[in-house]
């Protein structure tokens, strides 16, 4: 069982890789694209955004006085993405890429610790491949070129990311030992 744990300790850091590689193999080509739709209507034409500066009016006049008040998290991080980057693309599409690895990779957390909750079962083979080969198909999946690809999507991976996340920490909360442990992660 201790041979077992620390052949799957060395095993996760090469799938969260290979889960990184993937995501930057398949979507490089992403870093040289234009505006596409409302992506010009969001960025180079929402001065809320163009903050020149880290301070907290800043950030909230991104987040609540942008074209759609009610996606401040989205507009935070297009307020981000510009003090960084200005209107450079390539970083707009980058943040877009880690953000969808983000959710992958909390896709495949959450699926394996689903997975290893079925009591009685010591030797769960598939614990660590099935997860990653579910996992692995969201991130390749076709129906998520649109949401990686056109940076004002965003919004779609930044749901789904934050989606996928509320799952793993309720599942960690349930299983976790001391009520301080599980408040935090409720």
């Amino acid at each position: 069982l201790h041979l077992q744990k620390s052949r799957s300790a060395m095993v996760e850091p090469l799938l969260y890789l290979c889960f990184a590689l993937v995501a930057f193999l398949l979507y490089s080509n992403t870093f040289q694209n234009p505006y596409i739709f409302d992506d010009w209507h969001h960025i180079e034409a929402n001065p809320h955004i163009q903050i020149t500066s880290l301070s907290w009016d800043a950030i909230l006049g991104a987040g609540f006085d942008s074209p759609l008040r009610f996606r401040p998290v989205a507009y935070i991080t297009l307020a981000l993405n510009y003090y960084f980057h200005g209107l450079d693309l390539a970083g707009y599409h980058l943040v877009n890429i880690l953000i969808h690895l983000a959710a992958g990779i909390f896709l495949y957390m959450f699926l394996r610790i689903t997975l290893s909750l079925q009591q009685g079962r010591q030797h769960l083979e598939h614990a660590v491949w099935l997860p990653f080969a579910a996992a692995m198909i969201w991130l390749v999946h076709p129906l998520h070129v649109q949401s990686v690809s056109y940076i004002i999507q965003k919004m779609n991976s930044l749901a789904a990311m934050f989606y996928i996340l509320s799952m793993l920490l309720y599942v960690k909360a349930r299983i976790a030992r001391g009520m301080g442990k599980q408040s935090v992660l409720f």
